[in-house]
């Protein structure tokens, strides 16, 4: 399993604010980042993990007409992983550069979905994902300071 250093802050930032996720301080220690993990033969995710808490698959995607697949297979995939490994929540991120065209096509068929209260929808423009860069970390896990 590949880690990658990344932005701790932007990430903390990025849940908190564009997700509206309200996680106590602590769990924010253990913030974990896996890029490109093939969920099938096409698709592939991003993966952030927070504690044993939070599971959030983040996925480009600018194709309105490829949501209607792709959306029930990463709900029931991530539903099954969240439930699997115990996080409380599983949260599935678009991220796009059409935003009107792709969340009307998005936030209409989650309705329809089969899911529980702990399944959450976000699609956001791509420029509110946060900061990422691609090198291998030598160190990791990072445990934050605590600040007095």
């Amino acid at each position: 399993m590949v880690m990658v250093d990344f932005d701790r802050e932007s990430i903390e930032a990025f849940i908190k604010e564009t997700l509206g996720c309200s996680c106590p301080e602590e769990v924010f220690e253990h913030i974990r980042y896996q890029p490109c993990i093939k969920l099938n033969e096409r698709i592939t995710v991003n993966k952030i993990t927070i504690d044993k808490r939070l599971l959030i698959y983040l996925v480009e995607n600018n194709n309105p007409d490829s949501i209607k697949a792709l959306l029930p297979f990463l709900v029931d995939i991530g539903r099954n992983e969240r439930d699997s490994f115990r996080y409380n929540r599983f949260r599935l991120v678009f991220a796009t550069s059409r935003l009107k065209e792709v969340r009307e096509v998005a936030e209409t068929l989650f309705r329809t979905i089969d899911r529980d209260e702990r399944v959450h929808l976000h699609v956001i423009s791509k420029d509110r994902l946060p900061v990422l860069t691609p090198h291998v970390s030598k160190t990791y896990p990072h445990k934050r300071s605590m600040k007095t």
